[in-house]
């Protein structure tokens, strides 16, 4: 009877027909959290990539336009294009004689001076990933689990 229950346990060491099962049981948690922060990091970056055309595409209509005094309808449309509050958008405007940034965007310069008017819009978004990451996600700058987006583009207009 002990030589028997012996062999047994000799003929189970030798055994390898369920190994792969083990092996992919051991590997399976690793691969899932793989997938699910590729899944998370490619949606963020869509996300930027949106912020960021909805700053290009508006600075594209200032660009076609004629030179203005008053750029703030730009926000709202910023803002529509990114999908963000309207606060979240900053329509900057200023002026520069050679360089020197002026306090008043509808200022002359002097007689000579290169005069460069620009106008800079900035739009601050952010992502909240499908999976808490806990630590890993402040680590990436979300203080409640989103990870801030920010974009920001200019376009001189004169």
């Amino acid at each position: 009877m002990r030589l028997r229950f012996r062999h047994r346990l000799e003929a189970l060491a030798r055994d390898e027909r369920g190994a792969s099962m083990i092996e992919f049981a051991l590997f399976a948690p690793m691969l899932a959290l793989m997938v699910m922060g590729i899944s998370d990091v490619s949606m963020g970056y869509s996300r930027k990539l949106t912020v960021e055309q909805a700053a290009y595409r508006t600075l594209e209509r200032v660009a076609v336009g004629s030179v203005q005094s008053d750029y703030s309808s730009l926000r709202t449309e910023a803002a529509a294009a990114a999908g963000v509050p309207v606060g979240n958008v900053t329509v900057t405007n200023w002026l520069e004689c050679n360089g020197t940034r002026q306090a008043d965007f509808n200022g002359l310069c002097g007689t000579g001076e290169m005069i460069a008017r620009y106008v800079q819009i900035d739009i601050a978004a952010s992502y909240t990933p499908s999976f808490s990451y806990g630590p890993l996600s402040r680590g990436l700058g979300g203080e409640d689990g989103n990870v801030a987006l920010s974009a920001s583009a200019a376009v001189r207009v004169q």
